[in-house]
């Protein structure tokens, strides 16, 4: 008779840890879909996303700004006309834009002909560090929020080809040299 009470209690806790095992994959499973939805309604896209529509078209006037750079000095955007210039949005807390670092100071290496200019959510410290570790010959600038929602900044990295004349000639994501290098040749050169 024990026997069979054990065999039963046995049978009966499998049986429910069966049932938690799956409802905690039930709930695994929505909170994904739940997930996806929050950020599909915060417009919240990851790099290169299909149907990723976002920052301002090619052809609109680049939107003036000056920022302090990582040792205070301000830089004005009119201070490159004339010239091509590659804006980046970043931020010192996104993994893509850490991985992106290293192309983009390999970019403006071999692309003597562009202006790198950053724009960088990170404190001024952050941004300093950020010069200093990654060897960065270009300014990095202060994020402003006015500034990004002037140029209809969907996350980051993001990039803006900005040519001689001060128009917006690409925009888009990029995490590679190939990509930085693609938006950048689309964009008139």
């Amino acid at each position: 008779m024990t026997e069979t009470k054990s065999t039963v209690l046995l049978l009966m806790l499998m049986v429910t840890i069966i049932l938690l095992m799956i409802a905690i994959g039930g709930l695994f499973l929505r909170m994904n879909q739940l997930q996806g939805q929050v950020l599909a309604a915060l417009g919240v896209l990851q790099p290169g996303a299909p149907g990723q529509e976002a920052g301002l078209l090619p052809g609109a006037v680049a939107p003036d700004f000056s920022l302090p750079d990582q040792n205070g000095k301000p830089v004005v955007l009119t201070e490159f006309a004339g010239q091509e210039v590659l804006l980046v949005f970043s931020s010192t807390t996104c993994p893509a834009c850490q991985q992106m670092y290293s192309h983009l100071k390999a970019f403006s290496e071999t692309h003597r002909d562009v202006r790198v200019v950053m724009i960088s959510r990170g404190s001024a410290e952050e941004n300093r560090q950020l010069v200093e570790e990654q060897g960065f010959a270009f300014p990095v600038l202060s994020w402003d929020d006015a500034v990004a929602q002037a140029y209809q900044v969907p996350g980051t990295p993001f990039f803006y080809v900005i040519d001689g004349k001060g128009m917006i000639a690409n925009a888009g994501f990029a995490n590679t040299l190939a990509q930085v290098e693609a938006l950048v040749a689309s964009g008139g050169r």
